[in-house]
């Protein structure tokens, strides 16, 4: 949930509403489902005081999982939050400067008449330490950049080859299974050998321990093969397919679903004087927007015309 895009506060809620309590016995808070994202045992490590056994204790996620939650986690450290009162910022540990690489975050005010506006600034300029971006309308920039990772996305083509890189890479080599499996045949031939001992009438408390510690070993490692087999089998290019379309039906009218788009193939938007450099998280090639353009779309939303492919038809 969180990797997806989920607050840490909705997470929350969700364990609350569903009746999930803390270790304490506690209604759930931000602070106990921010423990939870960082629990290395849930991936596997065992603690004792300075000891760390990696793959100590079976773990009931993947490394992979746990470092995209850090990895997020990380992010947000770093990034003020992406709500100012009831507004939200889409863009929030997106949107970069290009002068000094420093996240730009949501920050609003109000005019001489009274109406409120939505800028995004500069972290290092708002605390006046060298950098002077200026803030940018957070209206001039987020539906042009929905608008065109839809457009990118949503082609049938870009579904197809999105659908075979992702079944490729769930189909990579992996070497665990192989591993798990030797190491099983090893113990396998262990215990065989265990057995011709015990017939030959060799039958005291050192073989039976011995071969008690090696059922054990025999069960874990074919618990352990099992598990990875599963993860290993995840998604066909049928799924990611279907998923993907379905995306195309989901209603850009909402704050949810416009944060969904951005979370999943937004990588970076790096933002220069004149223009807009927008990263995607399944393309190698940058798609670069000039600011002007985006302004237009702004005030096409707000005429209430259709904006992005308005604007591109006239341009």
């Amino acid at each position: 949930m969180y990797i997806n895009g989920r607050q840490l506060k909705d997470i929350a809620k969700f364990f609350n509403d569903n009746g999930v309590l803390s270790s304490r016995k506690l209604p759930m808070t931000i602070t106990s489902v921010s423990a939870i994202l960082q629990n290395r045992r849930y991936m596997g490590e065992y603690r004792y005081r300075d000891i760390v056994v990696p793959d100590g204790i079976p773990p009931i996620i993947s490394k992979e999982l746990f470092a995209m939650a850090q990895g997020r986690l990380e992010r947000n450290r770093y990034a003020p939050s992406s709500y100012k009162s009831d507004d939200r910022y889409l863009l929030t540990t997106k949107l970069v400067c290009s002068d000094c690489g420093a996240y730009m975050v949501g920050e609003s005010g109000t005019g001489r008449t009274g109406k409120k506006y939505h800028y995004y600034k500069c972290v290092t300029a708002k605390k006046k330490c060298g950098c002077e971006r200026k803030a940018v309308r957070k209206e001039d920039i987020e539906d042009v950049v929905i608008d065109n990772a839809v457009d990118f996305i949503f082609d049938q083509e870009v579904i197809e080859g999105l659908a075979y890189r992702v079944v490729k890479w769930l189909q990579k080599d992996d070497t665990t299974v192989p591993l798990l499996q030797r190491e099983l045949a090893e113990v396998e031939q262990a215990l065989d050998n265990v057995m011709k001992a015990v017939e030959q009438g060799i039958i005291n408390s050192t073989t039976r321990k011995r071969m008690s510690e090696l059922e054990e070993q025999k069960t874990d490692l074919q618990v352990k093969i099992a598990r990875e087999e599963i993860q290993a089998n995840i998604l066909t290019k049928e799924q990611v397919i279907f998923w993907l379309s379905n995306m195309q039906k989901l209603n850009l009218a909402t704050a949810e679903n416009r944060q969904r788009i951005i979370d999943t193939f937004i990588n970076s938007i790096h933002v220069y004087d004149d223009r807009l450099v927008i990263n995607f998280n399944c393309r190698e090639e940058s798609e670069t927007i000039p600011l002007e353009l985006s302004k237009k779309v702004s005030r096409l939303r707000e005429s209430g015309e259709p904006h992005y492919r308005a604007v591109c038809e006239h341009s």
